[in-house]
């Protein structure tokens, strides 16, 4: 059995990609198993993975376990973009990125906003808004979307992946591939198929953080940190739990006017689940710490309550791809430029979550950009799988950088035109990739 075949055009025959109905209803055969690209997870890496596979020609077939896309803005409501701007503000994100804000300003919901205390600026999102917005990108671009369904196993042959097994409400299917991109975030794939992997040890991981929506904030309310550090401090000696991190970013959100606070934090390990579980559970509970806190101190939260949490643990760190190249502290810091095997470019400073309440920054020389290199998102043990987001190949320090999910649209995006291209060629054509990236408007 061979994946779907393009037509003499290089595209994919509408047949065989599922295309979406004029009513913009997509309709996918249910009994296509075979594929010239398999991604695995549908955050914003997945997202583009998928959508630059497809525009290259490919037919590509996406595997979310969540019943929706979006990755940690929608299942952790970590709803902000980080890394589309540099910290001269210029973008440095574009391509399937650049449909995203493009889809955000026809809703008339697109705004940025730069943090006071960082200089980092964000572009803010609305949940449900989000959902909608990636829900049509995915169906416009004739993708396979399989959502309820986990990876489970990965068929390894002669180095190459072969096929996947995944498992949803009707039971277990075999997917077959001929390139395949990991953005599950958890290195998922990479970690089935065997392929290399960086662990770094529980201490060393990025903590991780529940993120919270606190409504009925009044707009002239106080969100500083200076103003969260002291609410913090008058309640320590009345909180059931101890509130070791004092301050958070606290941003508004557009529509809803609900503030979102990252400050419920959790420094373990989340690839035990015993420890994952414990986090969560400590987490909501810190929660209501904090709100107590900020309701009794803090101006303008008077009537505030908590809308929201999660509904995941916000995951910074787990396991990342052991790739051809690893980008290094060096690299970001100095604003190291490499055009000769360039994939995406990364703009958001090294923000490092060292543990609970410790925050390491470290910046981007002239406060700009650095490049990412194809080798990093390349597999050093496995021929045909890449991977994206905060998978990439880097050492601690620049992972600090890389993870963010502006950053990951790019490196997503690199991917799946990278995958699509070997599924052709059976080879790693660089200077193929870049033409279709820059084709797609990527920005290199």
């Amino acid at each position: 059995m061979t994946p779907h075949r393009s037509d003499s055009g290089g595209r994919q025959l509408p047949s065989q990609r599922g295309e979406p109905e004029s009513a913009g209803v997509f309709v996918a055969n249910v009994s296509e198993t075979q594929f010239d690209v398999v991604v695995i997870g549908g955050g914003a890496a997945g997202i583009a993975a998928a959508i630059g596979a497809a525009r290259a020609g490919a037919s590509v077939c996406l595997v979310e376990k969540y019943g929706f896309l979006g990755g940690a803005a929608t299942n952790s409501s970590v709803l902000a973009l980080c890394g589309f701007f540099d910290q001269n503000k210029n973008q440095v994100v574009a391509g399937v990125g650049q449909h995203v804000l493009d889809q955000l300003r026809t809703r008339d919901i697109y705004q940025t906003q730069t943090v006071p205390e960082t200089g980092n600026t964000i572009v803010l999102l609305d949940l449900e808004t989000t959902k909608s917005v990636y829900d049509d990108l995915i169906t416009a671009a004739g993708v396979r979307l399989l959502l309820h369904s986990q990876l489970i196993s990965a068929t390894v042959t002669d180095g190459r992946i072969t096929a996947v097994d995944v498992v949803h409400r009707g039971g277990t299917e075999t997917i077959i591939g001929r390139a395949f991109v990991d953005c599950s975030g958890d290195g998922a794939l990479i970690d089935a198929a065997g392929a290399g992997a960086i662990v770094s040890a529980p201490a060393e991981r990025q903590a991780s953080t529940l993120v919270m929506r606190v409504g009925a904030v009044s707009e002239d309310a106080d969100l500083s940190m200076a103003g969260m550090d002291r609410a913090v401090d008058a309640y320590r000696p009345r909180s059931e739990m101890a509130l070791v991190r004092s301050t958070g970013t606290a941003v508004r959100m557009p529509l809803s006017r609900e503030v979102m606070l990252l400050i419920a934090d959790h420094h373990g390990d989340v690839l035990d689940v015993n420890d994952l579980t414990a986090a969560e559970v400590q987490s909501r509970r810190l929660s209501w710490q904090y709100l107590a806190a900020f309701q009794q101190s803090l101006a303008g939260w008077e009537n505030s309550f908590l809308a929201s949490t999660g509904p995941q643990l916000g995951i910074r760190e787990t396991r990342r791809l052991r790739g051809r190249h690893a980008v290094s502290a060096d690299d970001v810091a100095d604003g190291r430029k490499s055009p000769a095997d360039a994939i995406a470019r990364g703009g958001w400073p090294m923000e490092n979550h060292v543990a609970v309440g410790i925050t390491e920054y470290g910046g981007i020389a002239g406060k700009g950009w650095y490049h990412v290199p194809y080798g990093a998102i390349c597999s050093d043990t496995t021929e045909n799988l890449w991977a994206g987001g905060r998978l990439v190949s880097s050492d601690n320090r620049a992972y600090a950088s890389l993870r963010v999910m502006g950053t990951s649209f790019a490196t997503g995006h690199a991917c799946g035109v990278a995958a699509a291209v070997y599924a052709v060629a059976r080879a790693h054509d660089y200077g193929r990739i870049r033409t279709l990236l820059n084709e797609q408007g990527a920005l290199i």
